[in-house]
């Protein structure tokens, strides 16, 4: 199988399972990207990927990319139209091209006032690409602005809608059982509204357990103002502030903590969600998370209502009653299911399914002969 992937960089949060599908006997894979990386996540520490055997196109020449977007019988795979170049170009110069064409897509299928005109382009692209594409691999499935509801509201077959989402690297750490006097909760991002880090706080203050503390990693415009809330509310002496720092310091954080807490009203996805369980952190998220997707009540972590601080409240009351995990069987588990090889095997057979002929109607053969099911 010939697969050819469109991004506007070579995300890191992408390429564990695209350089394991190149691992797979049968598969070339190329990655066609407009840049290696971009500056800020440079700045903050992030490294280039491995790519291992996988063909790598930068900022391939509009000839270039009429070749690459037109090689026969070849899976094209474009993250993102609307807004992203490179991929909308390759769309354009493979159609008419005999090639099986995918969209992989994280968006934020919501509809409101201040995002209707948002909403109404992806409508519209999601109506008039249609025709072009043999599925769409959805980053965030599930919920009620996930890709599943929308793409079937937009005349997409079910079957051809598929849960996917971001993938990162196993972590090198392994878990070490921490000795202290305190439960350590964590939250790692930006600092900004959409995060809601003030829900976190308000929860944390109503949280009758005096021996939890609250780290937060990041930084941002909302950085003073947390900071006062902290105070406000009595639990500055329980909350520290860390600014950002190299993903890997990032990790090992993760790895030191009891539990991640992600509280965003919406996120795409949320890759620190993938980092922290895969060295054998539970995890509390709300459902506006794509990567709630992931997550099992009491299995690996909680899920709770974005923006209601009793319902974050419940849940790290849970956490903190009875906490049953077995970390370093967490790490094995969700290293395994959520890792690169995993993950590119999971998408080899769901191509392999959506490539697939329809099954050919039951009818007589020749008199005298057993009716057969043909397949084609």
């Amino acid at each position: 199988m010939t697969i050819v992937f469109w991004h506007s960089y070579l995300m890191f949060h992408q390429a564990a399972y695209i350089r394991e599908l190149a691992n797979i006997p049968g598969n070339t894979v190329h990655w066609c990207v407009t840049q290696d990386l971009p500056a800020h996540y440079r700045d903050r520490g992030y490294p280039l990927p491995d790519t291992g055997k996988v063909q790598v196109h930068q900022a391939p020449t509009p000839e270039q990319i009429s070749e690459l977007a037109t090689l026969p019988d070849s899976v094209q795979v474009f993250f993102g139209l609307r807004g992203f170049a490179l991929p909308l170009a390759a769309f354009k110069a493979s159609l008419g091209a005999p090639v099986h064409r995918f969209l992989m897509t994280e968006n934020r299928y919501e509809p409101g006032v201040q995002l209707l005109p948002r909403w109404l382009i992806y409508t519209w692209d999601a109506l008039r690409y249609r025709r072009h594409l043999r599925g769409v691999f959805c980053i965030g499935h599930s919920g009620r602005y996930g890709g599943a509801r929308f793409f079937s509201a937009c005349g997409y077959p079910r079957e051809r809608i598929v849960p996917f989402l971001h993938v990162v690297d196993r972590s090198p750490l392994p878990y070490t059982p921490v000795s202290r006097g305190h439960l350590q909760m964590l939250y790692v991002g930006q600092l900004i509204p959409r995060k809601r880090v003030d829900l976190l706080l308000q929860a944390f203050s109503q949280l009758d357990v005096p021996s939890a503390h609250l780290r937060l990693i990041g930084q941002g415009p909302e950085d003073k103002r947390l900071q006062a809330l902290a105070a406000r509310l009595g639990i500055a002496d329980r909350v520290s502030f860390s600014a950002s720092m190299p993903n890997a310091e990032t990790v090992a954080a993760m790895a030191d903590a009891d539990v991640l807490v992600l509280p965003s009203r919406f996120d795409g996805w949320g890759a620190v969600v993938n980092e922290a369980l895969m060295v054998g952190t539970p995890v509390i998220c709300s459902n506006r998370c794509g990567a709630s997707d992931v997550i099992e009540n009491g299995r690996n972590g909680y899920v709770f209502e974005a923006g209601s601080v009793p319902a974050l409240l419940e849940r790290l009351r849970s956490f903190c009653e009875d906490f049953h995990w077995d970390r370093a069987e967490l790490a094995r588990a969700e290293s395994t299911h959520l890792g690169g090889p995993a993950v590119a095997a999971r998408l080899q057979q769901q191509l392999t399914r959506l490539l697939a002929p329809p099954r050919a109607a039951r009818r007589p053969v020749a008199q005298g002969t057993a009716t057969t099911v043909v397949k084609r």
